[in-house]
């Protein structure tokens, strides 16, 4: 798992840096239901989150981000069987 923050949106890189940190937490607390399924299914993934927001936003917002996108991620693989 890989975190992108854009220097063309943040210059500064403890914005940078404080975004990485709050996505990489977020995704931590909640990696357990994507790691099971890939394990049932024997599959590897490579997963690259980019923070495309122009504002700073809180932990509780990013997490609903990361949360929603690892959903949408786990629907697409129980649909491959």
């Amino acid at each position: 798992m890989a975190v992108s923050v854009p220097k063309r949106l943040y210059k500064r890189a403890v914005d940078r840096n404080l975004l990485k940190r709050r996505i990489k937490e977020a995704y931590r607390l909640n990696k357990r239901g994507l790691y099971d399924l890939l394990e049932q299914r024997n599959l590897t993934l490579h997963m690259l989150i980019q923070y495309q927001q122009k504002e700073i936003v809180d932990f509780r917002t990013i997490e609903k981000g990361v949360l929603n996108g690892m959903a949408k991620l786990e629907e697409k693989l129980q649909k491959q069987e």
